[in-house]
């Protein structure tokens, strides 16, 4: 018991400790989305940072790198052999009130980048979470 509890704390006091460092400034996904693409960043991922964390500030930079890394992550990482599932990890991951103006900016893409993500209103970590759990059930069989 005493073991787990220790074993508890330490893991706890690392994800604190990564947190922290997490939240001292933008990551360079979230610098490259701020810098090319200023007014999607703030509608989007400073918008639903500030919405959750209020004035959390060191959470709302922390979540705004969360975002940013999951939308980056998804670019890279997308086959277009799969884009039934990113779409429909798009469409249950869409913000409130965002679901059909998502679905007109998903089908009104050229290609699957940053440029066309940023615009949606979407909880990027999860989109990410759902595609690979997807693709890798998809492959398993």
């Amino acid at each position: 018991m005493i073991i787990n509890m220790k074993l508890i704390l330490f893991l706890i006091a690392i994800v604190f400790s990564s947190n922290l460092s997490n939240g001292q400034g933008l990551n360079s996904e979230a610098i490259y989305i701020k810098d090319n693409f200023p007014e999607e960043y703030e509608n989007t991922l400073k918008r639903y940072a500030l919405f959750e964390w209020k004035d959390d500030f060191s959470m709302v930079v922390y979540e705004i790198n969360r975002q940013a890394e999951s939308i980056v992550e998804l670019v890279d990482s997308f086959d277009s052999d799969n884009t039934n599932i990113v779409y429909n990890a798009i469409q249950e991951w869409s913000r409130s009130g965002y679901l059909s103006k998502n679905i007109k900016i998903f089908s009104e893409m050229t290609d699957f980048s940053v440029k066309y993500l940023i615009k949606m209103h979407c909880d990027w970590s999860m989109v990410k979470y759902e595609y690979d759990r997807q693709v890798e059930a998809k492959n398993s069989f």
